[in-house]
């Protein structure tokens, strides 16, 4: 299983338009064939600081929900909203 943890630095005020795209985001890469999860997370020691959340069944639907019309319309609109790029960290989870 893939796990992305994405970190969004917002510029100020911007807070809730960024959560308004973000909730489209999330509800419909959640209907995707391949993702397991997908949630938005906010930093409880910082407003301007949100999480995506992301698990996928592998690589194949990692690049499903990366082509997707969705992804590719609701992640420019997110990145305006930021102050610097997107914080990725890009995870396999290890089976026990």
């Amino acid at each position: 299983m893939i796990v992305l943890i994405a970190k969004n630095t917002l510029q100020e005020g911007k807070q809730e338009e960024f959560v308004r795209i973000a909730e489209k985001m999330v509800e419909e890469s959640r209907k995707e064939e391949g993702c397991i999860s997908y949630d938005l997370a906010k930093d409880e020691s910082d407003d301007a600081i949100f999480y995506f959340i992301e698990k996928y069944k592998d690589e194949a639907a990692l690049e499903a929900h990366r082509a997707s019309t969705h992804f590719q319309t609701y992640v420019p609109m997110l990145g305006a909203l930021r102050t610097k790029p997107s914080e990725l960290s890009k995870c396999v989870t290890i089976d026990f």
